[in-house]
């Protein structure tokens, strides 16, 4: 299945980036095709539906897509609204609340912040925190993002305020990007449109002071694993990313950039081999490099 949606996507980005710039702006909202998911860029439209076909032959993969160009603003959307399971995706989303939070003067970033056993909930990674540590809030973030630390992101949720999050992220159009308002075992959700949202801010600086977006890219720019993008695209690519991982799912959020230009993608799936879903990551990473930011 992924050489099937490799070869389909190539022949999208190809025809999406040699094409006549789209008169949309980025920013704006694709419409969404109700029967589909399917949003259209109408100068890709038939090689969309080709790689639609190919990705939806087998029902039992779901993929949400959305790879898009900021400088012309050609886009490939799929299942961009539907929502999933978002693993650690959603702790790029908290980091600039976070940051956000600390702009407003709501929160203090060198302040020190407990990890408490409330926090210590789930499998935590190497290098991250444990019950008793007190990093300071820059340091919990920083962590949260690097290694994907789960410690501190429950101790920076717990701070920020799991409902303050939720309804933080509708005023700034993120609907469908929730947190659980306890800790109850269910999972945080996001979509492909939400995550690219939050990407289109982070790539053009809106949302947070100079000083808040040198600490997320600072956080975004280490290398995580796996790390998909990082193994696969060039070293002239700058790579802000956030990734997730679940026993079936393998998630990112990426802002890929070289001095040709910028590149937003998404990858949100479920019931698939995280495995298999890096693999797509890694193919559509590179299938935008070619269309859009190689020299």
């Amino acid at each position: 299945m992924g050489l099937r949606l490799l070869c389909a996507a190539s022949a999208l980005l190809c025809a999406s980036a040699c094409a006549a710039p789209s008169t949309t702006a980025a920013a704006t909202p694709e419409p969404t095709a109700a029967a589909g998911e399917v949003a259209r860029d109408a100068l890709a439209a038939r090689p969309l539906d080709a790689l639609v076909a190919q990705v939806q032959h087998d029902p039992s993969n779901e993929y949400g897509l959305l790879i898009e160009d900021l400088a012309s603003g050609h886009r490939l959307a799929m299942n961009q609204d539907r929502v999933f399971p978002s693993a650690s995706v959603y702790k790029l989303a908290l980091a600039w609340e976070a940051l956000r939070q600390a702009d407003r003067g709501r929160i203090q970033l060198d302040e020190p912040l407990e990890i408490t056993a409330e926090d210590a909930v789930e499998d935590e990674p190497a290098g991250g925190l444990g019950p008793g540590d007190t990093p300071t809030v820059r340091e919990a973030l920083d962590l949260m993002v690097s290694v994907s630390s789960n410690a501190a992101a429950h101790a920076l949720l717990r701070l920020v305020g799991r409902d303050a999050f939720n309804q933080d992220m509708d005023q700034v159009g993120l609907p469908q990007t929730r947190v659980p308002a306890a800790e109850d075992g269910s999972e945080a959700v996001t979509s492909a449109e939400d995550v690219a949202r939050l990407l289109r801010f982070i790539a053009l600086g809106q949302g947070l002071s100079s000083p808040a977006q040198s600490v997320l890219h600072g956080a975004l720019q280490q290398a995580q694993f796996p790390d998909a993008l990082r193994d696969t695209l060039p070293g002239d690519v700058t790579i802000l990313d956030k990734t997730g991982n679940l026993d079936d799912a393998s998630n990112v959020g990426a802002v890929l950039s070289t001095p040709r230009g910028t590149v937003l993608m998404v990858v949100l799936d479920s019931g698939v081999d995280p495995g298999t879903a890096r693999g797509v990551i890694a193919q559509l990473g590179w299938a935008a490099y070619e269309a859009y930011l190689q020299r």
